[in-house]
Order: C-alpha cells, then sequence, then structure tokens
C-alpha cells in the first residue's frame, strides 16, 4: 500500500513534462467493424457533420479584410503572412481570399464557431488561390467542438457552390517522408505550388523530426475545395506534407473537394473520426512514407463527382476509397516506408444498396473503381473496416505489392527483391467486412479482376488474381468475412445512401458488423494496444531493457513486426513497424512502457 502511493506521484510526475507537449492517440478497442456502432452514443458523426453543405445557409461575411491576402495594402498582394499569433472572433464570419500563409513562428488560432467564407479566382492578377498554407514552424489551432464546429466553405450562396470554389488546408511539417528531390529530399515542394509567381518558395516540407507539431485541427469542416493550381493539379481538401505526430486531427468532415479529400505524403501524424463526403479523387490517399496511424472514419462517393481525368491517354486518374504508395517510382529499397494503418473505416462506393456495378451510368463505371488500390511497394494496413458498393473492392497493384502480401501462392509468381527483406514489408487487409461482390465488375475474359479483388495487367495476372484471391479470402481468425448478407436494404448499415440529407452509417440490429473486431489478436494492431492491468503488471516486474535510456535510441534487441509506447494512462505517444530499435529523445525525463510481441515491459528515459 505505502509502495503504491509513492509510486503513482512519481510516475506522474516523471511523465508530466512529457504529457503537456505530445499529442497523444489511443487505439479504441470495439465489438463491432466499422465506423460506428449500434447505439446513439456511438455515433460521432451527430451534432458537428453536415451532409447537405450545398443547400445549407450561411451567414454573409461580415469581415472582408483579416483575411484578404488579395489587398493592395500588403507587400505582396496575393499573399497575408501571418509571423505571431492571429486569433479570429467566432462572432464574425471571414470572407477569405488569396493565400494565408502562417509562416514559422506564426500561429492562426480560429475558435469554436467560427465560419470561413472562401472565394478563388484564377484569373485575377496576380492568381487569387484562396487558401490556407501552415509552414514549417508555424501552427494552426482550428479546434471547434461538437456543437460549434467550425466551417471553412465556398462563399458562393447556396444552390450554387461547387468543388474547386477554392483551395484547401496545407500543412507543411518537418516529419519524415521518402520524396526524392535531387540531394535535398526534406525541402520538397508541394505540387502545384511552383505555380505561385510571387512566392516559388512556398508550401515547402519535410525534415527528421517524427515529433513535429503543426497544432490541432478538431470538429472542423472543410467544403468544396480543391483548385487547380496547376492543370490537372489540384491541392486536396486537406493536404498533409510529412506533418508530425504531436499534431492532433480528428473530427474532420473534408466535403466535394476537387481531388483527394485526405492526402498524406510521408510524416507520422495520427488521426481519428475522419469523413470523406463525396470527394473527387480519393477519399484517403496515402504517400511518400507515411506511417500514422486512424481509426474511425467514413467515406461515401455520389455518381456524380469522380475525376474528370479518368479517361486521359496519359495522367489519367480514377477514383479510389483508399489509394496508397511509397513513392511513385515504386521503388524496393526507398525508406521510411508507407506502412499506415486504417481501422474501422465505413467506405461506401458509388453503386447504391440493391443496384449493381452494371447499371451505374457508363461513366461512372470508367471513372469509379475500388475500395482500396495499394500500388508501387506500398505496405498500407487497412483492418476492421466495411467496404461496401465499388466495382473491385482490393487491388494489389504491381509485383512489389504482390511481395508485400507475404502470401505463400503470391510469392512464388513474383521475381525475390534482395534490396528488401520481405519480413519488413507487410500489406494488410484483414478482418474486414465486404458485401456484393457479385454485384461488383464481372467478365468471363479479363483475367485481372473478379469482382472481389484486382491485379495490375502483366504476365501472368491469372495466376496472381488467384494468389491474391485467396490472401483476401484466408481463413482464420483475422479473415475478412465477405457476403455474409445481400446487398440490400435493411441488410448491414441503416441507411448509407449518399443521395440523402440525414444518412445513417449505424449499423441495423443483427446486422454482421456488431461483431468479429479484432483488435489484440491482430498482429497489425495488437502491440499498439495496452490494458491498465498490462501496465500494473509491467510495473512489478523488471526492465529488460538498457535501463535508463540517455543516449536516444532503445534498443529490442530482435526485429519486432510492432511497438507500441504508452504513458501510465494507456495512451499511445509512439509507434513503429518492423524494427528492432527506436528514437526516444523526443521523450520526456519519465517512466515509459513498451509493447513488443504481447509482452509490457517499462523503461526509463532520463
Amino acid at each position: 500500500m505505502k509502495k503504491t502511493v509513492l509510486l503513482f506521484p512519481f510516475l506522474c510526475a516523471f511523465c508530466a513534462n512529457f504529457l503537456t507537449a505530445q499529442s497523444n492517440f489511443k487505439f479504441t478497442p470495439t465489438t463491432y467493424v466499422g465506423a460506428l456502432g449500434a447505439e446513439e452514443v456511438d455515433d460521432w458523426t451527430k451534432g458537428w457533420s453536415n451532409f447537405d453543405p450545398k443547400n445549407t445557409v450561411y451567414p454573409s461575411p461580415n469581415d472582408t479584410t483579416t483575411l484578404n491576402g488579395m489587398l493592395s495594402t500588403l507587400s505582396v498582394p496575393g499573399e497575408l503572412n501571418i509571423t505571431s499569433t492571429l486569433t479570429l472572433d467566432a462572432g464574425k464570419t471571414y470572407l477569405l481570399k488569396g493565400l494565408i500563409v502562417v509562416r514559422s513562428g506564426g500561429k492562426l488560432v480560429v475558435p469554436a464557431g467560427t465560419v470561413i467564407r472562401c472565394a478563388a479566382n484564377i484569373n485575377s492578377n496576380p492568381k487569387n488561390y484562396a487558401s490556407i498554407i501552415v509552414e514549417r514552424g508555424g501552427k494552426i489551432e482550428c479546434n471547434g467542438t461538437a456543437a460549434k464546429p467550425v466551417v471553412i466553405t465556398s462563399v458562393k450562396a447556396a444552390g450554387s457552390r461547387e468543388r474547386g470554389d477554392w483551395g484547401g488546408i496545407v500543412l507543411a511539417g518537418k516529419s519524415l517522408h521518402n520524396l526524392l528531390n535531387g540531394t535535398d529530399n526534406n525541402n520538397v515542394q508541394m505540387e502545384g505550388f511552383n505555380n505561385v509567381s510571387f512566392d516559388n518558395g512556398l508550401a515547402k516540407f519535410g525534415g527528421t523530426d517524427p515529433e513535429d507539431n503543426s497544432g490541432s485541427v478538431t470538429y472542423t469542416r472543410i467544403e468544396f475545395g480543391g483548385l487547380a493550381f496547376e492543370t490537372n493539379k489540384e491541392i486536396n481538401g486537406l493536404t498533409l506534407g510529412a506533418v508530425g505526430r504531436a499534431t492532433t486531427l480528428r473530427n474532420i468532415q473534408v466535403s466535394f473537394s476537387n481531388d483527394d479529400s485526405f492526402e498524406w505524403f510521408g510524416g507520422t501524424v495520427n488521426s481519428s473520426n475522419l469523413i470523406a463526403w463525396k470527394g473527387t479523387d480519393d477519399d484517403f490517399d496515402t504517400d511518400n512514407g507515411y506511417s500514422g496511424l486512424s481509426q474511425f472514419g467514413l467515406a461515401v462517393r455520389d455518381t456524380s463527382y469522380f475525376d474528370l481525368t479518368y479517361s486521359l491517354p496519359s495522367g489519367a486518374s480514377t477514383s479510389e476509397g483508399f489509394e496508397s504508395d511509397n513513392e511513385a517510382t515504386g521503388t524496393a529499397n526507398v525508406r521510411p516506408y508507407t506502412n499506415c494503418i486504417f481501422s474501422n473505416f465505413t467506405m461506401v462506393g458509388p453503386v447504391p444498396v440493391g443496384g449493381t456495378y452494371a447499371a451505374l451510368p457508363k461513366t461512372a463505371q470508367s471513372a469509379f473503381r475500388r475500395g482500396a488500390r495499394i500500388r508501387r511497394n506500398s505496405s498500407q494496413r487497412i483492418v476492421n473496416s466495411i467496404f461496401m458498393g465499388y466495382r473491385n473492392f482490393v487491388m494489389i497493384d504491381g509485383d512489389s505489392c504482390v511481395r508485400n502480401t507475404n502470401h505463400p501462392a503470391a510469392l512464388n509468381l513474383v521475381k525475390p527483391n534482395s534490396a528488401v527483406d520481405v519480413k519488413s514489408k507487410q500489406v494488410s487487409f484483414a478482418n474486414n467486412l465486404i458485401v456484393n461482390t457479385a454485384a461488383a465488375y464481372t467478365s468471363t475474359t479479363d483475367t485481372t479482376a473478379n469482382g472481389l479483388v484486382e491485379v495490375a495487367r502483366a504476365k501472368g495476372s491469372a495466376d496472381k488474381l488467384a494468389a491474391i484471391n485467396g490472401w483476401i479470402r484466408s481463413a482464420g481468425l483475422l479473415a475478412n468475412n465477405i457476403n455474409p448478407v445481400p446487398f440490400t436494404a435493411g441488410t448491414l448499415l441503416l441507411n448509407p445512401s449518399a443521395y440523402t440529407t440525414s444518412p445513417d452509417f449505424r449499423p441495423v440490429s443483427n446486422s454482421p458488423a456488431l461483431s468479429g473486431a479484432a483488435f489484440k489478436e491482430n498482429p497489425t494492431i495488437g502491440n499498439l494496444i495496452v490494458a491498465a492491468k498490462e501496465i500494473e503488471a509491467a510495473l512489478k516486474s523488471p526492465a529488460v531493457y538498457p535501463n535508463p535510456v540517455s543516449n536516444g535510441t532503445l534498443y529490442f534487441g530482435r526485429e519486432v513486426l510492432s511497438f507500441g509506447i504508452f504513458d501510465i494512462s494507456g495512451n499511445l505517444l509512439r509507434s513503429g513497424f518492423d524494427t528492432d530499435h527506436t528514437d526516444v529523445q523526443h521523450l520526456g525525463t519519465g517512466i515509459y512502457f513498451i509493447k513488443l510481441e504481447g509482452q509490457v515491459q517499462r523503461f526509463i528515459v532520463r
């Protein structure tokens, strides 16, 4: 009793220094797969989201100067620089014109309930890009609440708003990525921004700090963004360039984006409670070594909104749910690898409940493709999620990703790659619920797709299709649950229609989504969750790692598939994959817990 009383204050004192600066993330074990449970309290979309932003009446701007980067009084018309702290007033409605750039040392504070109306004009001189750019070293604090979300939307009247009415939000961080830019790959510019003639050094990102902090965006709606800075180079609703894990991203809805809803170019930032509503290109696009974690997400497609480049002879882009690359060439040895994790996502494709892919308009059949396309040597991991209404559900695109499945039948069909140990590359698509493969794409002659899975057109595609089909259907605890119910109304979710102003994505009574979630049993995320009893046991056991750690590096003594570092409350502070060590120099002085291969141990940082 006496030891316990003394120990916990000691632990809290040690950890307090770190916890005040670190944005924590915690995987929440659920009994259900997909984004939502059956109860009202499980519906985290309520209150702050909006599924009819086209027709919502917003107040007219009454502050047209504060966020006006086009004012002639600026030293560089077209760009408003924030170098200290600018705090907006929730009682005003702001007009955003031009580029609002939060420079290093600056901060933009957007309080709960603030409405920002945006107006772009690429025919003006200088061009009006109407975007918010947070540079490396700058911060944004855009924090709404469930009752008072922040809304950043088009200035156009209800009924006339459209995708691409303004730019979007870009966060440029100092975390890790694998984009190549000659010899200076820690100073990469976001695509399209090189066309900003009055500031060609804008929106550069990258560095060596996985704990970098770009601020926080919570309970925020981003509507009708995606302006094309250059031909076929639209920016996304929310673009994240090498953003660090000390940044907070949760309860964010991106609606009617003219490109991807969310895109990560490398980085380590974690996120939760994301909504991609009727976007144009991909819902969730991960590239260039992104290694963050995300739980609870929703994506819904509308056949009227797809990537207009889908039919171009070169540079074509089809609309996917998830799209994931390691880097553009798929080079095997480019690190860090894209090995992010998405758990508990509900992905609603363009095929309506009760319909078929063949019944879609011909254009939609060509423009919309997969629930998840994993390509170019990515090792993305998607678990405990729902996929419904797609042309095909999973595409393992290219030999590098076929190899990364580590499925024996697949490995026999691709050349070995000596540059990468296959144990360090693990695509995962497990314990997901998939409905309507029979209503998806089918062909008696195509050897690359069977309605459930798809592979690239190449030599041996029929054999690879069979191998990946077997990988997706692999029996066992974490096998994907395929077509457990008919693709009809009332069998899976209450009302997942994209064509209603009040959808409901909770499971119906007796839905197969209400059971089968795997967390601790799943090797992908098992080491990223810790229980109070595990921490208690670790406190009673001697530390097995160099203790205390003072040189910044903690060695495991063996390579592990994944690891998680936690505080005394069980918050996940750090995670990693396929390694035998981790850098702990950013942890404050204190006692921490690390979980490796199901075992929790403690270590001290001094």
